[in-house]
């Protein structure tokens, strides 16, 4: 590990040297590495003023995100720093811990070991992001094996964003309603729990404190710390299906569009207060023949119906929406519109966990 100004210096001299009298490099990899400039791209110097103190930035922030930050930096040409930049990464390590906490928290009364739930008993969208996750995996390692910790930083960023923004959204449902024991909430449980654990092993390296930390809380955890666990195997996936509901994805953006129009326009208040009409054509009209998958829970909506005749207000490419306030009224427990409720405000699946 050298800086770019000993290209032509040690590491240069030092091979020049080797190839003349071993006829070998002195090394099998070399990683060379740029400067630290200030935010204007300037050379740091007391006389400017303008030198950047790490042990102030680990005072403050601490030592987890100063290292991030390096991390997400291309550090083979010159890179800046300045407050703002670390702020910047201040932030996407705020979202990395925020989700951890999230997962850790409904994997609070799992164990991997007896309440696990096979791939072949899980939704197609709990096997998805199963599948996502393998995929994270697998470019994560080829990018620490070639040295680029910056794309490691992106494609944890991105996934966080991800699952945070859909899955962690629609299966609160589920891990917060239906009983502890329930399949489906198990499943989830799974798949979080194989996040969970993937991700830790992943960053690891990164933010080795906050890693560690965050390990301590995982369930029934079979190691001392985080740092004596191997990096997570990679794991073959459904690359169809994680091909069909890539192209899912687009749907549900339609979708929320349409939702955040009706908000706007005051015809809903929450999404779960909506009854959503879909009118797909072409391509949508395959993709949902193929597709198995609950509409209502993962748009998170109360009602869903799909017709193949007709137009709806809202408009897309082989797609049309409507969106109303969906008949009935809300479960006291679930929140989720229903026409019928029993004498305490519960709809029959709440009023089936709690009475029963």
């Amino acid at each position: 590990l050298e800086g770019s100004d000993q290209y032509r210096g040690w590491f240069n001299s030092s091979l020049t040297t080797g190839v003349a009298t071993m006829n070998a490099s002195p090394y099998k990899t070399l990683v060379s590495h740029g400067f630290v400039l200030d935010g204007e791209g300037r050379k740091m110097s007391k006389s400017l003023g303008n030198v950047i103190d790490p042990n102030k930035i680990m005072d403050t922030l601490g030592a987890d995100i100063l290292r991030l930050w390096v991390a997400s930096v291309d550090y083979q040409s010159d890179v800046r720093i300045s407050d703002d930049l670390v702020n910047q990464v201040a932030e996407t390590y705020r979202k990395i811990r925020n989700t951890f906490k999230f997962l850790l928290g409904n994997l609070a009364d799992f164990d991997f070991h007896t309440d696990q739930v096979a791939e072949t008993a899980m939704t197609e969208i709990d096997r998805y992001f199963l599948g996502k996750t393998r995929r994270l995996v697998k470019e994560c390692l080829e990018a620490y094996e070639e040295f680029r910790f910056d794309d490691v930083y992106r494609k944890v960023a991105n996934f966080v964003t991800f699952i945070s923004s859909f899955y962690l959204d629609f299966t609160k449902d589920v891990l917060y309603i239906e009983k502890t024991d329930h399949p489906a909430r198990r499943a989830i449980q799974t798949v979080m729990f194989r996040m969970t654990d993937a991700l830790l092993r992943l960053v690891a390296p990164l933010i080795p404190h906050t890693a560690s930390e965050a390990y301590g809380y995982l369930p029934h955890h079979d190691a001392l710390d985080v740092a004596l666990l191997r990096m997570p195997a990679v794991e073959a996936w459904d690359e169809a299906l994680e091909a069909n509901y890539d192209e899912f994805m687009t749907l549900r953006e339609t979708v929320l569009k349409a939702l955040e129009e009706a908000r706007a326009a005051k015809i809903i208040g929450k999404s779960l207060n909506a009854g959503v009409t879909l009118y797909p054509k072409g391509k949508v009209a395959d993709l949902l023949e193929r597709l198995d998958v609950d509409l209502a829970s993962v748009f998170i909506v109360s009602q869903i119906s799909v017709r193949r005749d007709g137009y709806g207000s809202f408009k897309a490419v082989d797609v049309s929406i409507d969106v109303e306030p969906a008949p009935g009224k809300p479960c006291e427990r679930c929140w989720t519109v229903f026409e019928t409720l029993d004498e305490d405000g519960l709809c029959p699946r709440c009023a089936a966990i709690v009475k029963g």
